[in-house]
């Protein structure tokens, strides 16, 4: 299995965007989302790390001599963690129809519930991040779903992360150098 992890600190906007599934990315970093992306919430310092998986298996003649390789597993994961427990982010992690929010009354604020169980998932979304690596802006994302959820420490002091791994079938850089022409 050939595999290969960048780290991409988030520098510039520390967010993770999201949109439904088909939504197309921005051509550039720059641009403005398009309106059907929602930011979902910031990502901790340590930003994301992007993996790259791609596995093939040779296909062999009869002197055992390789004559092509077939794909046998390609991809990326994006791993990361949310430093909020927002509707927003709960809706990413656990998906729209898991999570209900109440508004505030006059007897107490506003309430998010979130079912947790056998068969509940998120669904399938467009993913997108944004960060800075010196003058560069650098956008990555692609169409995925939420395939893992690491655990969740509920602790004094301690700001709860929810750290997340996508899995997207491609996925897309973007960068602008910033050198623009008059």
């Amino acid at each position: 299995m050939a595999s290969n992890t960048v780290n991409l600190g988030i520098g510039f906007s520390g967010m993770m965007y999201v949109a439904p599934k088909g939504t197309a990315l921005p051509n550039s970093p720059l641009d403005t989302l398009p309106v059907d992306f929602v930011e979902v919430g910031a990502i901790d310092s340590d930003g994301i790390t992007v993996s790259f998986a791609k596995d093939s298996d040779p296909i062999r003649d009869w002197t055992k001599a390789i004559r092509r390789l077939a794909s046998s597993d390609e991809g990326a994961t994006i791993q990361g963690k949310l430093l909020e427990t927002t509707d927003k982010v709960l809706k990413c992690i656990f998906g729209d129809d898991n999570v209900t929010y109440t508004t505030a009354t006059a007897s107490n604020g506003n309430i998010t519930s979130v079912t947790v169980g056998p068969g509940v998932s998120a669904s399938e979304k467009v993913f997108y991040f944004l960060m800075k690596d010196g003058d560069d802006m650098m956008g990555v994302g692609g169409q995925g779903i939420l395939r893992d959820l690491g655990d969740v420490t509920f602790a004094p002091n301690e700001a709860i992360e929810w750290e997340f791994t996508l899995e997207l079938a491609t996925i897309t850089f973007t960068k602008d150098d910033g050198q623009v022409t008059s």
